[in-house]
């Protein structure tokens, strides 16, 4: 089982359960680390099977903090060989460069979710695009992301009956959401669309995301499918277009089919 980002869980009365899993505890210790001159540039860390053995953790743990380095362009990682440190800071990014799944989970990173509800919820749209009657309920999952104590990002993600039914609030223990959905019904997401455009920020986004109402959002939208080409699950994340990049490759000349 791939271990799960952190999750805030903030309940009715107030109070949040805050679980913080190893892979962040290795990767944190990993990155402090970099930071404090430990390791310098162009010096390799010890392997997986060292890491592992030193913070009593699998090696699909480790493997998922060297990840999450990667991705910040603290370490380069090559196979059959220990990762070498090219940067002891994060590297600035101008851009999250989306072109798969992966660079999906890179962009959300350590992010942190907290959660604000899980619910049946009506949205016209979204009933349409599972292929239901615009009055079904859908199960909605609510959130906001975090990233280094500050909110970046809302998350509103829906789910059809036959999916929404078989969760919990409880389970949602990680920021990537379809992770949950693979791990817990079993279901291999084959095909993700996104699209992207622009709005202002609702009273609701100026609350959560700390900003002015009016504010220029950019709001991503991203269609998860199956196999057998079943839409799964509906996410939307709107953050501030300041704050916010995506970029991606066009191929001039056109496929086969």
């Amino acid at each position: 089982m791939e271990p799960s980002t952190t999750s805030v869980i903030i309940d009715q009365d107030g109070s949040a359960d805050v679980r913080q899993p190893l892979y962040l505890t290795v990767y944190g210790a990993l990155r402090d680390e970099l930071h404090n001159g430990h390791w310098s540039i162009g010096s390799s860390l010890p392997s997986e099977a060292a890491l592992s053995e030193r913070f009593r953790v699998s090696r699909i743990t480790t493997r998922h903090a060297l990840r999450l380095l990667e991705a910040e362009g603290y370490i380069q990682k090559a196979q059959a060989r220990r990762p070498v440190v090219i940067a002891t800071s994060p590297a600035r990014k101008d851009g999250w460069f989306i072109e798969s799944i992966a660079d999906i989970v890179a962009m959300v990173g350590d992010a942190q979710l907290h959660i604000q509800s899980w619910r049946k919820e009506s949205s016209a749209a979204d009933a349409k695009g599972f292929g239901l009657p615009i009055s079904a309920p859908l199960h909605c999952l609510r959130g906001i992301l975090y990233r280094d104590g500050k909110p970046y990002a809302r998350s509103i993600i829906y789910f059809p009956p036959a999916i929404g039914s078989r969760l919990s609030r409880r389970v949602f223990d990680d920021a990537i959401v379809f992770r949950v959905v693979q791990r817990e019904l079993g279901i291999s997401i084959d095909d993700v669309r996104l699209t992207v455009w622009a709005e202002l920020a609702s009273e609701d986004d100026a609350r959560d995301l700390q900003c002015r109402a009016g504010a220029a959002l950019l709001v991503t939208q991203l269609h998860y499918r199956d196999a057998s080409g079943t839409l799964i699950e509906i996410a939307y994340g709107r953050a501030l277009a300041s704050e916010r990049r995506l970029s991606t490759r066009l191929i001039a000349s056109p496929r086969s089919p």
